[in-house]
């Protein structure tokens, strides 16, 4: 069974554990639009505790971007697992997805 929470860390910083698979990602959608329609500042995805994720988990970080950047806010991804990290290489998606230390 894949599993996942998102929560909020602190005012800008969310952490998303768990797995991203095509099996959860729209569950998490669906719960990201409705925290963040009125959002007006920037936001921090955690993604450390992420423990499993397919081209599904970048995708919903692609929507996030373009969602953002829609109401001119910025969002950024901290600790990218290994598997994120390999799909976004290999698909070229290197300067399109923001990320901090």
């Amino acid at each position: 069974m894949n599993t996942w929470t998102f929560q909020r860390k602190n005012d800008n910083t969310y952490t998303l554990s768990g797995t991203l698979t095509y099996e959860t990602v729209p569950a998490i959608w669906q719960q990201s639009q409705n925290t963040f329609k009125d959002l007006k500042h920037s936001v921090t995805f955690d993604l450390s505790e992420v423990t499993q994720s397919d081209s599904s988990g970048v995708a919903l970080l692609i929507s996030w971007i373009r969602n953002f950047h829609r109401q001119s806010q910025t969002v950024y991804f901290t600790y990218l697992p290994s598997q994120m990290l390999a799909i976004i290489q290999l698909a070229g998606l290197n300067t399109i997805v923001p990320t901090k230390k």
